[in-house]
This record gives C-alpha cells, sequence and structure tokens, in this order.
C-alpha cells in the first residue's frame, strides 16, 4: 500500500480505498490479520489517529471486525469481486420536504426535533444570492439539456470523486428538481418493464407513495440492526426493483455490510434487475469518511440517487441521479417527451459554487456544527433518561434513532406537543406496524443548539408521565 500525498484525496480514504481493494480482489483472504495500526502507520509513514480511524471505517463498513486482545481481522462472507476497482463509477423524508410542520397552526414555542432538515440559519445565503445573480446575467433562457446543465454534471462528477472515491462519467448525470422528483423519475421510466420494487421496513413514507402511484406493488422488508435483511428477499423476481438507503438508513441510522450490499448486487444481477441507492445525507458521515456508496461495488446495477436538499437547503431543489450507462438512453427519452427538467439559473449558480470550493467547504463547516449539536444531543438524552434509553444510528447524518425498552406502554407520542417538544415516532415509517413503539427519531440538524437541552428535558418530563414503565426496571429517572 502507498499514500499518494500529492493527491486531494484524504490519506484515511485512501488507506480505505486500498484495503477494501486488497479485500474484494482476494488479495487479502478472510481471516487474514491486518498488522497493528502502530505498525502500519510506521511503515507508511502516516499519524497513528490515521491508521484507526481507516480501521474503524472499515469495520464500520463490515469489511474488517476487530477481536480484544488479538487484533483486527477480514471479516468473513466477502467474497472476490472480478470487477477493478479503479474502472468502477461510480432523503429521507420527503427526502427534500422532509420536517414540514404537520400543522400550520402549531404551537410556536414547540421544539422540534425535526429530522431531515440541514440547519438553515447558516445556510450561505448571500453568497448563493451572489451566484443565482451571476447566473441570471450569464442565462440565455432556454429550455437548457434535458439531462441538466453541462456545467453541473462536470462539477457533480468531479465532486463524487473528492467526497466519495467515485469516478462517474457526466454522461451519466442527470439533474433533478430534488431527490423526490428523481424517485418519481426513476419509478415513471422503469414502470413498463418493472412492477414490483422492494422497500426497507421501516422507511421514509414518500417513497412507497411515489412508486406505488406509478403501479408498482410495494414488497416490504424488514430492518434490523444491520439494516435490510436482504437475506430474506429469496428468489428476486425479474420485474422487481429494490431501494436501499446503505450510508444510512432511515431512519435507524445502521450502516448495510459490504456482505448484504453483495447479496443485494448479486440478487439484482440474476435477475437482470436493479437497485435504487438513496444517499440522501452521505456527506455528513461524523465518524470517519463517508461510507463509499453501493453504486461503487455495482455501477450497471444501480441508479445512484443524490440530493443538495440536505447539504445545502431544501428549498434550491436540486438533485441528481448516477444512472447505469445502458439506461441513460431511455431516461433522456422519457424526459424528453414528458417535457421535465429542472430551471437553468440554480443549475448554473450551482456549478460555480462547487467550482469556487464553497460546497466543499461548507460541508466542512457543517459537519463540526452537526458533531457538536450530537453531541450535545446525547450529553442531554443520557443526562435525563441515564441508560434506560438506547441510542443508534448516531454515526453520521442529523438525526438519530432512541429506544425506550423500559417502557411496557408506549405513550402517544403526538401527544408530546402538550409538553412543548415535537418528536417522530417510528412507527410512522413502518408498513408493518407494533415492533417499533417504543421508538422516536430525533433531528437536530435544524434545531438551535440553545434549544437542545430544554427539549430533552421535555421529553424526558412527558415520557415520565404519560408512559408506562415495566414493573421489573422500575420508574426512576436520573436527577435533572
Amino acid at each position: 500500500m502507498t499514500i499518494d500525498r500529492s493527491s486531494d484525496r484524504p490519506v484515511t480514504a485512501q488507506l480505505c480505498d486500498q484495503i477494501r481493494r486488497l479485500i474484494e480482489s482476494g488479495g487479502m483472504a478472510r481471516g487474514t490479520r491486518l498488522p497493528s495500526t502502530r505498525h502500519l502507520a510506521k511503515e507508511l509513514g502516516i499519524a497513528r489517529n490515521v491508521a484507526i480511524e481507516a480501521y474503524e471505517q472499515l469495520i464500520a463498513e463490515g469489511y474488517l471486525v476487530g477481536r480484544v486482545g488479538s487484533g483486527t481481522y477480514v471479516a468473513e462472507g466477502i467474497p472476490a469481486i472480478a470487477v477493478p476497482r479503479a474502472v468502477r463509477m461510480s432523503e429521507a423524508g420527503d427526502p427534500d420536504a422532509a420536517g414540514a410542520p404537520k400543522d400550520a397552526a402549531a404551537r410556536a414555542d414547540v421544539i422540534r426535533f425535526t429530522p431531515g432538515v440541514p440547519d438553515l440559519e447558516r445556510f450561505p445565503r448571500w453568497k448563493w444570492a451572489r451566484y443565482l445573480k451571476e447566473a441570471t446575467e450569464a442565462c440565455s433562457f432556454d429550455y437548457g439539456d434535458v439531462r441538466g446543465e453541462e456545467s453541473l454534471r462536470v462539477e457533480i462528477a468531479a465532486f463524487l470523486l473528492r467526497s466519495r472515491g467515485m469516478r462517474v462519467d457526466p454522461d451519466r448525470i442527470m439533474i433533478t428538481s430534488g431527490s423526490s422528483e428523481g424517485f418519481d423519475l426513476i419509478a415513471r421510466t422503469l414502470r413498463p418493464r418493472f412492477g414490483s420494487v422492494f422497500l426497507e421496513d421501516p422507511t421514509i413514507e414518500i417513497t412507497g407513495h411515489i412508486f406505488g402511484r406509478a403501479g408498482y406493488r410495494i414488497e416490504p422488508v424488514p430492518v434490523d440492526e444491520s439494516g435490510m435483511r436482504v437475506h430474506e428477499i429469496g428468489t428476486f423476481p425479474p420485474d422487481g426493483l429494490m431501494v436501499l438507503t446503505p450510508s444510512h438508513q432511515y431512519p435507524t441510522g445502521c450502516i448495510l455490510p459490504v456482505q448484504r450490499r453483495l447479496h443485494a448486487l448479486r440478487l439484482a444481477g440474476e435477475a437482470g434487475s436493479f437497485i435504487v441507492e438513496d444517499d440522501y445525507d452521505g456527506d455528513f458521515r461524523l465518524k470517519g469518511v463517508p461510507i463509499p456508496p453501493l453504486c461503487m461495488l455495482g455501477p450497471e446495477r444501480v441508479l445512484y440517487a443524490g440530493t443538495f436538499s440536505k447539504t445545502l437547503a431544501p428549498g434550491l431543489r436540486l438533485g441528481f441521479l448516477v444512472l447505469p450507462g445502458d439506461l441513460t438512453g431511455t431516461f433522456a427519452e422519457f424526459r424528453e417527451l414528458a417535457n421535465l427538467r429542472p430551471p437553468v439559473q440554480p443549475q448554473l449558480a450551482l456549478a460555480r459554487f462547487i467550482r469556487d470550493g464553497h460546497l466543499d467547504r461548507h460541508i466542512y463547516r457543517m459537519r463540526t456544527v452537526y458533531r457538536n449539536k450530537r453531541t450535545m444531543l446525547i450529553k442531554a438524552i443520557k443526562r435525563h433518561f441515564g441508560d434506560r434509553a438506547v441510542i443508534r444510528g448516531d454515526e453520521a447524518g442529523m438525526h438519530l434513532l432512541v429506544e425506550f425498552p423500559f417502557l411496557d406502554a408506549a405513550p402517544d407520542w403526538s401527544r408530546s406537543e402538550e409538553y412543548g417538544v415535537a418528536v417522530e415516532p417510528v412507527e410512522d415509517y413502518c408498513m408493518r406496524r407494533g415492533s417499533r413503539t417504543r421508538q422516536i427519531v430525533l433531528g437536530y440538524g435544524n434545531i438551535r443548539e440553545r434549544d437542545i437541552e430544554p427539549g430533552i428535558e421535555r421529553l424526558s418530563r412527558f415520557v415520565r408521565e404519560r408512559g408506562t414503565a415495566r414493573r421489573t426496571g422500575g420508574t426512576d429517572f436520573p436527577a435533572g
């Protein structure tokens, strides 16, 4: 392994890339013991913390396993992949409108832990206004390319290479008016050939609505602590699609390990089908570096959906698809016939915004902001609930899941607003209900730091007064 110090790719990401490549090519057999982080750091001339971070990242992805007192090993169940990695390419909510208040007349003093919304106060609105003005002055006001403006597709391809290690031909990118339009475009374009879709359960409600409206049969697949249980699908029907959020499942926040990713790709490949990958908040990996997309393991079987609704703001109404090569013509033809395309001016503005480095800098700043908010939220939960609340899925994104296993009967979470706090019950995202009544989603992207502590204090009071604790677990909460 070598480190290219002239590369824009972070050293941690380079190290992860090379270890993955060795494992996938069979160069590191399953069960192989890796060198210690101290030894690896010395051999490569890097800081030991970088090696530790890379190992932790690959353990989270399922490539490696750590054994206390023994070392780090290549995980079992990862078959060698024949495709050379060098040539691979590469919302929860209404992914773009998640978090709009359900009741416009809702109490103004309610603290809302709304998932799926970034910190809108920190959106660089004056910079954006300047770029939008320049784009308007330079725009020809024609319809534009049906795939989206070339300048933006080129910048997105470069951004995906920097941030994800994805090599993407700009001709495979299609600009959308947010990820909802992207999913609608996928559902309608592929409908003549496909008639059913496997969805994670729980998942964001709008996904099922979009495919259902297009005439698909919805097949819910349970999600556990490692994501969709793809092994329960059995035989993949030839008319079936699959939708996954592998890097940060919504709403549970779990990561789909590489073994399940490969199994899903194998099922789709055997059926001649496709997987839709929703990477709605992959830029905000708060521990380690962003998880490599599923698309990199099977570019001809995966339609990758990205959005700027989480990285910047939902009001921009801009997202994109990365399509398999043999589908680009089909999608362009469908869109041309439907006469659908996003406005030109925002695309030109965003292209220049990315080109001048503002997107990368904004993401870097916001990672720090969200990491601090997450830390404050976790401390508040532990302060008010102690070890009686279980926190999951906090490694990325702008939300986490909280479970209250001590409750015998969960409260009606919609009544929490009476206590001045609004939360999202996980049951609202379930197609098969009844098993997640004690779980809620807490979004911290758009909440003010000063509201986190009082919000959790209100939640604690609500759970204490409206929930029914198991007799064996007691009813005492930590002192405020």
